[in-house]
């Protein structure tokens, strides 16, 4: 099936039969409040085929599927992972997406995020990080007041492919420790 998808759109539609959460080791289904309760114990890095098996996968999940397919397709990709990087456990959200790059230009290409969802197009790489770091900033403003600090510690590292069946921690620590911080947030 995924064999046979020829582009970005046509894989950003096929990938409208994957729901956003996660399949434990059991085979239970987070979603929801479900989801944020046990994201750091119960989740580990699926890899593609259990993606397309279980259904259930969040951005990290869903970029490794999105990494495959854009790999086999020869586009030049770029995977990148943001957070607010503070010295202490802190309650705003995380988040990973690809990049392709085709005639010179730049595409998000965004699926488990819903209100972001589509593949958006631009004239640079530098274009395509800053509106990212806007989103992922409104998006967490929404629920929770910020310090400037906090704001100030937004961060995007790009990182290559890690292991699979990673739990949570061990995927964070995989993008900061071998990833490159690539743009961090100054205002």
């Amino acid at each position: 099936m995924i064999n046979n998808i020829k582009t970005p759109e046509e894989l950003l539609t096929f990938m409208d039969c994957i729901n956003y959460g996660f399949t434990d080791k059991d085979g239970i289904n987070y979603t929801d409040e479900q989801f944020e309760e046990n994201v750091f114990d119960k989740w580990y890095l699926s890899s593609p085929e259990r993606l397309l098996k279980v259904k259930y996968g969040h951005c990290f999940d869903q970029v490794e599927l999105e990494r495959e397919w854009f790999t086999k397709k020869n586009y030049k990709i770029h995977t990148y992972y943001i957070m607010f990087l503070l010295p202490y456990k802190n309650p705003f959200s995380t988040h990973a997406f690809l990049a392709y790059e085709k005639n010179s230009k730049y595409y998000l290409f965004e699926h488990s995020d819903y209100f972001n969802r589509g593949i958006h197009e631009y004239k640079s790489l530098e274009e395509l990080l800053n509106k990212e770091m806007k989103h992922h900033l409104e998006f967490n403003l929404k629920s929770a007041k910020m310090t400037k600090e906090e704001i100030n510690s937004l961060t995007i590292y790009e990182y290559q492919r890690p292991k699979y069946n990673i739990s949570m921690d061990e995927f964070i620590n995989n993008a900061l420790e071998n990833g490159k911080i690539i743009k961090k947030e100054n205002k």
